[in-house]
């Protein structure tokens, strides 16, 4: 797969974390099972049931070789991953302010700093395969009413998170969704959809 992807774990009330930015049971399903699926390019495994786990697998598999797109406030609370960001090839914050101060020189090598969401996403698609990988529900919402968004998918979880941070909450776009699976795991429903753009 070679597109632009926004993929996020997600309360059956629309939110993708709690107002503080935590994730509380969201991502509870990632250890839930028995079978392991590694992360690509991050030292962590996840266990999970079959199901997610082969749903998982082919996710992982399809952005190997891409880049990824991230907006500051996730590269902040995930401290830039350790200097290792998802997927383990090339990144691109969004963001208007240079790289923290206190911010290794030997962890800035996988990151690209830039100030727009449409820079990002063409530099990240050069720099990999084509594929890529977008994270924080902002950046999603960005990349979906520039029409730079070709699929999304939702980890739907069985919960209420009540307030927080929503998935899509800025959208002037009059793209469509197109269903393209479903994959009914333990604790989770896995959704995936191609965005559909209107003809002009």
């Amino acid at each position: 797969m070679a597109g632009v992807v926004a993929s996020f774990c997600m309360s059956l009330d629309g939110f993708v974390a709690r107002p503080d930015d935590s994730v509380g049971p969201l991502f509870d399903w990632y250890t839930a099972g028995d079978v392991e699926v590694p992360m690509v390019g991050y030292p962590m495994t996840f266990r999970v049931s079959p199901r997610s786990a082969d749903y998982l697998r082919s996710f992982l598999d399809s952005v190997r070789h891409g880049a990824f797109v991230c907006g500051r406030r996730v590269f902040d609370y995930t401290h830039g991953w350790g200097g290792n960001p998802p997927g383990g090839g090339a990144a691109f914050v969004v963001t208007h302010r240079p790289p923290p101060s206190d911010w290794p020189a030997s962890h800035l090598a996988p990151f690209t700093f830039v100030s727009s969401v449409s820079e990002a996403v063409e530099l990240a698609r050069g720099a990999g395969d084509g594929s890529v990988g977008v994270s924080g529900p902002n950046i999603a919402q960005q990349c979906l009413n520039l029409g730079l968004l070709d699929e999304v998918r939702i980890d739907l979880v069985p919960v209420f998170l009540g307030s927080g941070v929503r998935y899509f909450s800025d959208i002037d776009s009059a793209a469509l969704l197109e269903q393209v699976e479903v994959v009914v795991g333990s604790g989770v429903t896995h959704l995936r959809y191609r965005v559909v753009r209107p003809a002009p």
